[in-house]
């Protein structure tokens, strides 16, 4: 027995208020909550209106207001997306840390070098940290005026939110002359290593952002 329209419209309809919003895995726990009542309304013969309540009630812990530290407290949402969301984005910040980590090691064998020309590296890294900034902006606010939200899009949001600040510092540092003024191998691998992360961070933001608008792509092609 297939739900029909009406039916799996308003299962979407209870998923919005319970505040899975994010397309990507709405559909695909709509799909899962679909397919357990149509086999509870043949299994026991029963209509729509009697199994959808008994399944949600299955489902209801799942849906429960939860954070993490990861996204900061203040972000609230379903149990069942905030774990999604921290397998997805705990995998892509380990490796950015262990590439932030090789990148800098990779430094450490020219410490010397980077002593006499540190001053015309952080030139580099300023324009670098410039058009960066520039495109996750640019990317932030496409992603804001989105109409529907993705898993992606969230990501990409607090990503940006995060580093963001860390850019600023980093910029405030590497043009005040104080690295020429204090330099040490201490403050330098620790720019050198900040600056690995926040590029490295824009690369997944552009992850993000191409995954983002692909999954609505999708979702407008599913249901056209």
């Amino acid at each position: 027995m297939k739900l029909d329209k009406n039916q799996i419209d308003t299962i979407d309809t209870v998923l919005e208020k319970l505040g899975v919003v994010y397309i990507d895995y709405k559909y695909e726990i709509l799909d899962h909550i679909a397919t357990e009542v149509e086999e509870k309304m043949i299994l026991n013969d029963i209509t729509f209106e009697e199994a959808f309540p008994a399944v949600l009630k299955k489902w209801q812990p799942k849906f429960k207001k939860s954070s993490s530290v990861l996204f900061g407290y203040f972000w609230e949402m379903p149990e069942i997306l905030l774990n999604k969301c921290i397998r997805m984005y705990r995998k892509k910040l380990l490796l950015v840390i262990t590439g932030a980590m090789v990148i800098t090691s990779g430094f450490l064998l020219f410490s010397s070098f980077l002593r006499i020309h540190l001053a015309d590296f952080f030139s580099i890294a300023t324009i670098l940290y410039s058009i960066a900034i520039s495109l996750s902006i640019v990317g932030y606010i496409r992603i804001r005026l989105s109409k529907r939200k993705t898993s992606h899009g969230f990501l990409f949001k607090q990503q940006f939110l995060a580093t963001s600040l860390v850019a600023s510092q980093q910029l405030y540092y590497m043009n005040s002359g104080f690295e020429s003024k204090n330099f040490s191998s201490l403050f330098s691998y620790y720019i050198i290593f900040i600056m690995s992360l926040y590029l490295l961070f824009s690369v997944y933001n552009l992850i993000y952002y191409k995954a983002h608008f692909y999954e609505l792509k999708r979702m407008r092609f599913l249901e056209a």
